[in-house]
């Protein structure tokens, strides 16, 4: 049995485990126990991560307006695309001398306002400019996180040949999907979450391997059921046959759903094929603790949105070997990075590229043994860098990651005003900085209200209209929704999705819908609670569903660490009591 010992987050001052992994792992690249707690650590990363909020501004290269991630009073330049990848400016005519009277970090800070930024990160993409931490995708628009997919819109994480789908969440190889969450190689799914391998599946949660089902819970295999209840092929055409779908009747089956969906077992993670681990949303991992949204990953720990990685702790929206604290990377062999690709061996360098053995250095490209973007033979890179790890051990820097107080970005422009919500002055009050977003002034030529019911009633002159958004109705919905950008329009390939899934136009521009997405998983935060199933105290026991009203009940009695707080109203199963139940 492994050990663990406690320690004090220096920021929030809760305690916090230390595990004997986590003691073997930090050992094993050199650095010293944690400072903060986890939570901490993750909030750290989140406040250099500007996902959603983008700008027009100049390019400090060409001078033309651009969209930008940064504002246009950020105190560095910033390159659009093109520019920034040329060949006519140097990143080492930047570089500097180590000072080692003086602290890496504020070093590492005056570089980088020196240095022109990338105005978003996508990288190789085609006619995708409004997409950011993406690249390879073509004809993508208002992405995050994603990587090899087209004409997709409005979501994160689309991975691996997503095809013509919007306002999704966690999507693998799948097409025609439309608001939907955490699902894998699916074909025209609408208003659905954690299904696999489906087709034609509407208002559905945890499905496999099914097609035309419409509001089902825990199907495995099964075709033509509506609310769970086998339908024959005739009367399944015949009820979809009788839907308009109208934004009422979506809002209607929503909610149906949701209460449906209470009197159904919920496994106490989200994922599947998993060896060893805690965490939620996991999938084909081995050895992964305290982890969220982590697939195809081994030895993993504190990770977040963590694909195809292995050996790595504290990271976070990375494809990672044996790394610690990073953020938004592709990298190997690393610490301290952050928004660098296909970079390994080097140590608290940001927007770096096919580049390796860095140190300290910002904006990059296919360089080696460089510190502060200054460039050194390999011998003298070798010999500066033992030296500069022990001056960060001395001043407490080594091991550590930016601090918070030198991002580029506002609090409530990072992702961590997502997953650590708090006010302007508690901001304030943490020394951070808030920006205050100025007013929208769009000329609207239409209400939310009064667009066409259905998708067959909309022509082609919607593209050019302005939609007042429907959370500016009401003070009660404003206030509801603060990133409102009050109104949005419609594009051509978005319209073209609704058409093809005969789906009305949404009511709400897209940070709202958004909004309402990011509602529906389940926190990044677990609690130990007992199984909700009423059935025999042994893995070996016959399991019958007893806990359709369970409060109150006997239970299994077994521990589960969950996502699933003990106060919220789901059933939740432990793994062998969900697989004998459900499947």
């Amino acid at each position: 049995m492994s050990q663990e010992y406690k320690a004090k987050c220096k920021k929030c001052e809760r305690e916090f485990f230390i595990r004997q992994e986590d003691a073997d792992f930090y050992k094993s690249i050199g650095v010293g126990d944690p400072t903060l707690c986890p939570n901490c650590r993750y909030q750290r990363r989140l406040i250099n991560r500007n996902e959603w909020n983008l700008y027009q501004r100049k390019c400090d290269a060409t001078g033309e307006q651009i969209i930008s991630i940064y504002r246009s009073d950020a105190p560095f330049p910033v390159y659009k695309q093109s520019a920034w990848w040329a060949d006519n400016w140097d990143p080492l005519s930047f570089g500097q001398e180590i000072d080692f009277s003086r602290s890496f970090f504020e070093q590492f800070y005056e570089l980088s306002l020196k240095v022109p930024h990338l105005a978003v990160f996508n990288k190789e993409s085609i006619n995708s400019e409004y997409t950011n931490q993406s690249g390879n995708n073509k004809d993508c628009y208002l992405v995050v996180a994603s990587n090899a997919c087209e004409k997709c819109m409005y979501g994160n994480w689309y991975q691996a040949g997503c095809f013509l789908c919007g306002d999704c969440y966690d999507v693998e190889k799948s097409e025609l999907c439309y608001e939907c969450l955490n699902i894998m190689r699916c074909y025209k799914c609408a208003f659905s979450r954690d299904i696999a391998d489906c087709t034609n599946c509407q208002f559905s949660r945890d499905l496999k391997g099914c097609s035309d089902c419409f509001g089902c819970v825990g199907l495995r295999n099964r075709q033509y059921y509506y609310f769970n209840t086998r339908l024959s092929k005739e009367e399944y055409q015949a009820k979809m046959g009788q839907i308009t779908w109208t934004r009422e009747f979506i809002e209607e089956m929503n909610s149906k759903a949701r209460k449906f969906s209470l009197n159904v077992p919920h496994k106490f993670y989200h994922g599947s094929k998993n060896i060893d681990f805690s965490g939620d949303y996991i999938e084909f991992a081995k050895n992964v603790h305290s982890s969220f949204n982590c697939k195809h990953a081994e030895n993993l720990a504190y990770a977040q949105d963590a694909w195809w990685s292995k050996d790595s702790w504290d990271v976070t929206e990375v494809f990672s070997q044996r790394s610690y604290e990073c953020q938004g990377c592709v990298v190997a062999n690393s610490i301290g990075m952050r928004s660098c690709w296909d970079t390994h061996d080097s140590y608290y360098s940001d927007m770096c590229f096919g580049s390796s053995d860095l140190f300290g250095c910002f904006g990059l490209r296919q360089k080696h043994y460089c510190i502060f973007n200054k460039q050194y033979t390999k011998e003298e890179y070798g010999k500066l860098k033992a030296r500069l790890i022990e001056h960060m051990r001395k001043t407490g820097e080594w091991g550590e990651y930016f601090p918070a107080s030198l991002t580029p970005f506002a609090y409530n422009e990072s992702v961590a005003q997502d997953y650590f919500p708090l006010t302007k002055e508690q901001v304030v009050a943490m020394g951070l900085t808030w920006h205050d977003k100025n007013a929208k002034d769009y000329k609207t030529t239409l209400t939310a209200k009064a667009l066409p019911k259905t998708i067959q009633e909309v022509d082609e002159t919607i593209i050019k209209q302005v939609i007042r958004c429907s959370s500016q109705e009401s003070e009660e919905t404003k206030a509801q929704y603060l990133n409102c950008v009050t109104a949005y329009a419609i594009i051509p390939m978005e319209l073209e999705l609704y058409r093809t899934m005969n789906l009305p136009l949404p009511f709400k521009c897209f940070p709202c819908r958004r909004q309402d997405r990011f509602a529906l998983r389940n926190p990044r935060t677990l609690w130990n609670r007992e199984c909700s199933c009423g059935g025999e105290d042994s893995d070996n026991g016959n399991y019958r569903n007893q806990a359709l009203h369970f409060h109150g009940k006997s239970h299994c009695r077994h521990e589960v660490n969950t996502s699933y707080s003990f106060d919220r109203p789901e059933i939740v199963y432990r793994e062998v009591c969900y697989q004998a139940e459900v499947g």
